[in-house]
């Protein structure tokens, strides 16, 4: 069995057709590349997957039991692109870019370009996937939404169920982020906060985390550098990133976290930004001393390792393409250093390592390893690489326990730009072996393994991790 904390098998699906999606969460998904512009552009960003990676089909033939499903409204800072001159290019030629990238339909990235209404599009995400639920087409497996330890428990004994978690990839969802937004009153955006997170608390399925950031600016909290040439040069993200929480986002927060309106979700720091990290890990501490039975934990579902001992360091150089060229582990500040490692190891929190080779590792380094055309080489190079980001956080905690905080997060159709030769969910199954044979076969860092044999350790990232944290906090 293998637990994925983050990936989106509801994106393409739920974007294929607007008003109404064509396509449904166990369809694969081919993008529309059916002329020479769309050729070309499928050929320039070829490390993007072309095909959907984690619909319910590739689910069962990964053994992707749970999943956490991740609603995300697509943020407008993704299709308003700069230094594309529309009176040059076109706005239909724009469109099809964005189609062939994304996987979504035109129809779609047309109304979407449209208005800012990211919480009408979440509800309407949101009863689309549960909408899903039920036997799939050829009638030999079943998809459940499931909303606690308990209802996990029961369904995972039934042959052939798979099972989805809700979750929420930017706060934006709640109404901010959008030029109206800068219009509004603090009293008006509190408001429309605290109106639009009780709707969410009362759905049926309440999401169990939700990033607080994502990409753009959302009025609550800066955001993280997190995209490289040439998609920098495409979108800007330079609005609020950087920043710290703003007085909003500590009401989001608090609000969110509160278990005296509904159920408490918890935050994804994935995106934040460093500033806006150590402010919410502070105040994460304070509780958790203040509340020691009432623990929060802290959750990075979908992360990497940078390599830097303290956040602080991580920071001393701008994300910039120079600073993540020559290292091993990808060095910008979006990624988790030591000392956070052990912040969330105090927690009783959890990290997601994921499937994006750019996140992975150094620049340079990553293409080296991707121009290999030995296959079997450029595997061990993955896997090597996959577990020094581990290993690197591991090590930072510096006793046994530290494996209690590792965990799967793949971002698969997240727009990633996956790991050669694991193109999909279908593919874990010998991702999770690849790993378990390297550590064997050269006792790879065996000092660190803390008595754990490799199939054990394998079984705690893909699996058990994950499964003892939802029975402490998915309540």
């Amino acid at each position: 069995m293998i637990i994925d904390l983050h990936c989106h098998p509801n994106l393409k699906s739920f974007n294929s057709g607007f008003p109404t999606p064509t396509a449904n969460m166990w369809d694969k998904i081919q993008h529309v590349i059916d002329n020479k512009l769309a050729k070309s552009i499928s050929e320039i960003t070829e490390h993007i997957s072309k095909e959907s990676q984690c619909n319910l089909d590739s689910m069962v033939a990964g053994n992707v039991r749970v999943f956490q499903i991740s609603l995300y409204p697509t943020e407008r800072g993704f299709l308003h692109l700069r230094n594309v001159p529309t009176t040059l290019f076109g706005r239909k030629r724009i469109n099809v870019a964005q189609e062939v990238v994304t996987g979504y339909s035109a129809s779609s990235i047309a109304e979407q370009k449209k208005h800012y209404h990211y919480f009408e599009e979440l509800n309407a995400e949101y009863n689309y996937v549960k909408n899903q639920q039920g036997k799939s087409p050829d009638g030999k497996n079943e998809f459940v939404i499931v909303s606690n330890y308990t209802a996990l428990e029961k369904a995972l004994q039934k042959k052939n169920t798979y099972i989805g978690i809700i979750t929420i990839e930017g706060a934006h969802v709640f109404g901010t982020g959008a030029p109206e937004t800068d219009l509004l009153t603090k009293q008006k955006l509190i408001e429309q906060i605290t109106k639009n997170i009780q709707a969410v608390k009362n759905w049926e399925h309440p999401p169990f985390v939700i990033n607080l950031s994502h990409h753009f600016w959302n009025h609550l909290a800066g955001h993280a550098t997190s995209f490289k040439r040439p998609i920098n040069g495409l979108v800007n993200q330079n609005k609020g990133k950087n920043k710290g929480i703003t007085d909003a986002g500590w009401h989001a927060i608090r609000e969110l976290l509160s278990t005296n309106n509904g159920k408490r979700i918890l935050i994804d720091t994935k995106h934040m930004s460093v500033e806006s990290r150590k402010e919410y890990y502070s105040f994460i501490d304070n509780h958790n001393y203040v509340n020691p039975t009432s623990k929060i934990p802290i959750i990075s579902s979908h992360a990497c390792a940078n390599g830097f001992k303290t956040m602080d360091a991580s920071i001393r150089q701008n994300d910039i393409f120079a600073k993540a060229r020559k290292s091993r582990l990808y060095k910008w500040s979006i990624n988790i250093s030591d000392e956070e490692a052990r912040i969330i190891h105090h927690s009783e929190g959890l990290i997601g390592f994921m499937m994006d080779k750019g996140n992975l590792g150094g620049i340079d380094l990553i293409k080296k390893i991707s121009a290999i055309q030995d296959e079997k080489k450029k595997r061990k190079e993955f896997v090597q690489l996959f577990l020094d980001n581990i290993f690197q956080l591991v090590k930072a905690v510096g006793e046994k326990s530290g494996w209690n905080i590792i965990a799967f997060g793949s971002d698969f159709d997240g727009t990633i730009t996956h790991i050669d030769l694991y193109p999909s969910a279908a593919t874990l199954p010998a991702f999770k072996q690849d790993l378990i044979d390297y550590l064997e076969k050269y006792e790879y860092q065996k000092e660190y393994w803390f008595g754990y044999t490799p199939t054990e350790l394998m079984d705690k990232v893909f699996y058990k991790n994950a499964m003892d944290f939802y029975k402490k906090f998915f309540v």
